[in-house]
């Protein structure tokens, strides 16, 4: 077995580099091949992980949502596509949530060593891939547009910050979405598509009962309203994700949304596309490391 490390030393708090010895140590001591590869600019892990990344039975990534999703577009462009372990090192770590991976080095490792991966769905926005969240209206562009350095030196705190002035602003996005079951039209103020109970570092419980395997996404989309607006925001995330009776819940394969050109979608936590999206999914494309506990809940094999 060939293993290949991926990180981005800036995740985090810039931890992360600080641990390498330990997971040296560990493959060492298992007489595993282990190569390293640090992340020198933005989509830098991509274009490796597309370069080399069929020489590998498996690719482990250390970093936040926004490495893994650099790593996942570049697997997807791969006829042979290693499997993908996860060091969770970011500040929300959404994916390593889901997949109820911590932060605790030894245990990460040891699922990726000693568990087998499962096939997990990977999502397409137009010609990006992502796994498991794309959303466009109020609160969804603090994750990217919060500065860095206020990050690491706030942490989550500064998402909280950014989040809560966002609440106030006035968001109207038409849209026209077109799914397996029909159309629906409407002026939304958030539309959210999840493929778990996690986004942002929030857990919604309530909003809805995923797999990660199904061929299936799930979008939500909540109407605008002038009045009461700031509270049915809040109640959303203080029902964690807890659907009203206006809300409208989607569950497809495909979603085919038309909007203005300028609303930009956020992808896996990092800015995405902008305007009218044609989403897909592509069922079972990638094989990857989960605790047996998100096995059990979010997969069916």
């Amino acid at each position: 077995m060939k293993y290949l490390l991926m990180y981005n030393p800036n995740s985090g708090k810039r931890k992360f580099k600080r641990k390498l010895n330990k997971v040296i140590k560990y493959f060492k001591e298992r007489q595993l091949h282990l190569d390293i590869y640090e992340s020198q600019k933005p989509f830098d892990l991509e274009e490796e992980a597309k370069r080399v990344g069929q020489d590998y039975d498996v690719i482990i990534v250390s970093g936040g949502d926004g490495s893994i999703n650099e790593v996942v577009n570049g697997l997807m462009c791969l006829d042979k596509r290693p499997a993908l372990g996860i060091i969770p090192a970011g500040t929300a770590n959404d994916i390593a949530g889901i997949l109820r991976i911590r932060k605790n080095i030894k245990k990460a490792l040891n699922i990726i060593v000693n568990k087998e991966p499962v096939y997990i769905d990977v999502n397409k926005i137009n010609d990006r891939y992502f796994l498991y969240t794309t959303a466009a209206g109020v609160l969804t562009k603090i994750s990217y547009d919060v500065p860095r350095k206020k990050v690491k030196s706030l942490g989550y705190m500064a998402y909280i910050g950014e989040g809560a002035k966002d609440l106030f602003k006035n968001y109207n996005i038409e849209m026209k979405v077109t799914h397996e079951n029909g159309v629906v039209e409407g002026e939304y103020m958030l539309a959210i598509g999840l493929s778990g109970r996690r986004v942002g570092g929030m857990t919604l419980t309530k909003f809805s009962n995923p797999k990660l395997d199904d061929g299936k996404f799930e979008l939500r989309l909540i109407p605008h309203t002038k009045a009461f607006r700031l509270y049915r925001l809040l109640s959303f995330v203080l029902n964690r994700g807890r659907k009203s009776k206006k809300d409208v819940a989607l569950v497809s394969s495909f979603y085919k949304i038309e909007t203005r050109d300028d609303v930009v979608w956020n992808t896996d936590g990092e800015k995405g596309v902008k305007g009218s999206v044609l989403i897909n999914v592509e069922k079972r494309a990638l094989k990857i490391f989960t605790s047996k506990r998100s096995k059990k809940e979010y997969f069916d094999q």
